[in-house]
């Protein structure tokens, strides 16, 4: 009866996946998967032959990789839609391939839209060829590091019990390293050391992973959980080197053994061959632990914005309209990967936080970093989700990046043709929406967003909604128009 009820339960939730989707037509397709030693998940993913259209297609499976082993299959040309509950349609292929690196696994289950055509519509050509192992699954892939060695620590209530830093050491270049270990926990009775180099968690390589990431992954473990990790200081017995070399705002150091919001495989156990200590590789003399020069962590829901760097913040939105007015986006003139706040709505959520303010660019939303290939559309889709909270990557430039255009519109007697709003401080106005066929949009050179400064050599750059209004009705057939235009720093 308990199979029954399973099956029936998978049932009734892939037909509300089914509606869900339904304006897309053909099959959809649900897959589970389980990231296999050897390949991993196995696919290779391409976005949409049509570069104004975002997609995610399979374009290849590793026949060793876990998407080749599935039931039923995946199939290449199949389009994924979401992945553990996260949507991908719409996305860049990028983004996607990043989203799915960051989930912890080991298992994954994927809604896929089987299409007959779409192997049209895929960007590249079916991959054939593959490596025999994949870099990140391969066991000699850690074999320029020294003293490798495996660690199983049992996660409890108080969990792993270890403190971690993103930096860098001179040898074994950037890296997620142990910065501090908690007295008796789990971590320290098993062997791990400060200064120690976490280059995997459950075999998931942690090498080219930013710290959010890896706390990501640490705090998503249950139960029995295997670190492979190295000593880089191995061959300095006698010196008192630091093991990491802190770096600039990322080299940040939180709790990583908190305990697991989303509980992972229970099929974790240790290996068979693990010594009494808990290795299965063999062990090798390692030095006193190093000191680690680490910072308090910045809690994102309340750290200011530094100016001149990137901060990470945290809004808590309560699932409302953000209140956020932003330009950017490859089919606009402001261009660059980041999307540039004009306004904030004092009375929304992003208002009552305070710390957004005119001129901040954000630079990633919630884990997607923002490219200058995105439209406005999808910089706001980005950055404008439903969620209780949200997380950026701010960069807040310090002065203000400008550049400001004068140009002289002969409106002949019409309207010039735009509409204006003021800022939320009622100091200024700024081109809110521009009429198709009107002279401004005719003339080219005024964009939405633009802060206005001058109309016929009167400076209205900080007048209010009134005063601004009667100043651009009393015009003459030719108008002159300064304004000043936010931009992107690189």
């Amino acid at each position: 009866m308990e199979t029954i009820s399973e099956d029936a339960e998978a049932e009734l939730e892939l037909d509300k996946i089914r509606k869900k989707y339904a304006n897309l037509g053909d099959s959809v397709v649900a897959v589970k998967l389980e990231r296999t030693p050897k390949a991993g998940l196995g696919l290779s993913l391409a976005g949409h032959r049509d570069r104004s259209r975002m997609a995610v297609f399979v374009c290849g499976l590793h026949p060793a990789g876990g998407a080749a082993k599935a039931s039923p299959p995946v199939k290449v040309g199949d389009e994924i839609l979401e992945v553990n509950g996260i949507v991908l349609h719409g996305r860049c292929h990028l983004n996607a391939s990043a989203i799915i690196k960051g989930l912890v696994g080991p298992v994954f289950k994927i809604i896929l839209l089987r299409r007959k055509s779409a192997l049209e519509d895929c960007a590249v050509k079916p991959l054939t060829q593959f490596p025999v192992a994949l870099e990140e699954e391969s066991e000699d892939r850690f074999a320029g590091y020294k003293g490798v060695r495996d660690i199983t620590i049992k996660k409890g209530p108080s969990g792993l019990g270890l403190m971690i830093i993103e930096g860098r050491h001179a040898e074994a270049g950037r890296g997620i390293f142990v910065s501090d270990l908690q007295e008796g926990s789990a971590a320290e009775q098993a062997g791990l050391q400060i200064g120690d180099m976490i280059l995997a968690v459950n075999r998931d390589s942690l090498l080219r992973c930013s710290y959010d990431a890896a706390a990501a992954k640490l705090k998503h473990t249950e139960g029995v959980v295997k670190l492979t990790v190295c000593t880089p200081n191995l061959k300095d017995k006698k010196e008192d080197a630091p093991s990491a070399e802190e770096t600039g705002s990322a080299a940040t150091s939180v709790p990583a053994g908190s305990t697991a919001s989303h509980p992972a495989s229970g099929n974790q156990t240790p290996d068979p061959g693990l010594t009494a200590a808990g290795s299965s590789r063999p062990h090798s003399p390692r030095p006193a632990p190093s000191p680690v020069r680490t910072e308090p962590p910045a809690d994102p829901a309340t750290a200011p914005i530094v100016p001149n760097q990137e901060t990470v913040i945290e809004i808590a939105t309560n699932s409302q309209n953000l209140g956020l007015f932003l330009l950017g986006g490859s089919d606009t003139s402001i261009n660059g990967p980041a999307a540039v706040v004009l306004d904030v709505v004092k009375d929304r959520p992003v208002g009552r936080d305070g710390r957004l303010q005119h001129g901040d660019q954000i630079r990633a939303a919630c884990g997607i970093s923002l490219t200058d290939a995105m439209t406005e559309d999808r910089l706001n889709m980005t950055i404008k989700q439903w969620a209780p909270k949200l997380k950026f990557t701010v960069f807040r430039p310090d002065p203000i990046p400008y550049v400001t255009i004068e140009v002289d519109i002969n409106r002949k007697q019409k309207p010039l043709g735009f509409s204006f709003a003021a800022f939320s401080n009622d100091k200024g106005v700024y081109i809110a929406q521009i009429l198709p066929g009107s002279p401004t949009e005719q003339d080219g050179r005024l964009k939405r967003g633009d802060h206005i400064l001058t109309v016929d050599g009167k400076d209205i750059s900080g007048m209010d909604f009134t005063s601004a209004s009667i100043a651009l009705k009393l015009l003459g057939p030719k108008v002159s128009i300064k304004v000043r235009r936010l931009k992107i720093v690189r």
